[in-house]
């Protein structure tokens, strides 16, 4: 039947015309709208979902949603037995670090939106985690992330003498590499 003629189906008493599927396109037609609505609906499933629900805090940088370890991107805590001074005395700020993300997260949902297996930008309240470790000093910009859009809080950070610029650190990078302060023992 060529692509002119109409079937004419009825439906509850009323005839409704339309173009006959099978006639119009053919099996090949059929096979292949069925390949491309497939495909779309891959590409949909692909695309990174947003998780979301509480957070289960592993230290400074990185958290648990919905079953999911991610680190947050950007930034990088004091490892969580890592120590730091402030006024000739050492004390946790790897595990200060840690409650500084819990407090960022404490009594709302954290959405999370996955940009690597390992990474995903996340927000508590519409507040992005990785710029509120940053503000609070309890976090830094690794050297790898020097044109950061959040260099401007970190400088805020240290003027103002928040979180781990209150005293003296090792930066988290230097400290994996095994740099302690001096008179610290390794951890």
């Amino acid at each position: 039947m060529p692509w002119s003629k109409w079937s004419v189906k009825e439906i509850s008493g009323q005839s409704v015309s339309a173009p006959s599927t099978a006639t119009a396109f053919g099996r090949a037609g059929l096979a292949a709208t069925f390949v491309l609505t497939s495909l779309s609906f891959q590409a949909m499933a692909d695309q990174p979902a947003d998780l979301r629900g509480p957070a289960r805090i592993i230290d400074g940088d990185s958290l648990e949603v919905a079953g999911r370890v991610f680190d947050l991107p950007g930034i990088d805590a004091p490892e969580l037995d890592q120590r730091c001074r402030r006024k000739e005395r050492d004390y946790p700020c790897g595990s200060l670090a840690q409650a500084a993300l819990m407090d960022l997260t404490a009594g709302v949902d954290v959405v999370c939106r996955r940009l690597s297996d390992q990474k995903a930008r996340c927000s508590a309240g519409g507040y992005d985690l990785s710029e509120g470790m940053i503000y609070t000093g309890w976090a830094l910009i690794p050297p790898a992330n020097a044109g950061s859009p959040f260099a401007a809080l970190q400088q805020q950070a240290e003027a103002r003498r928040h979180g781990l610029w209150k005293g003296s650190f090792v930066t988290p990078w230097d400290w994996r590499q095994g740099r302690r302060l001096p008179g610290e023992a390794d951890n």
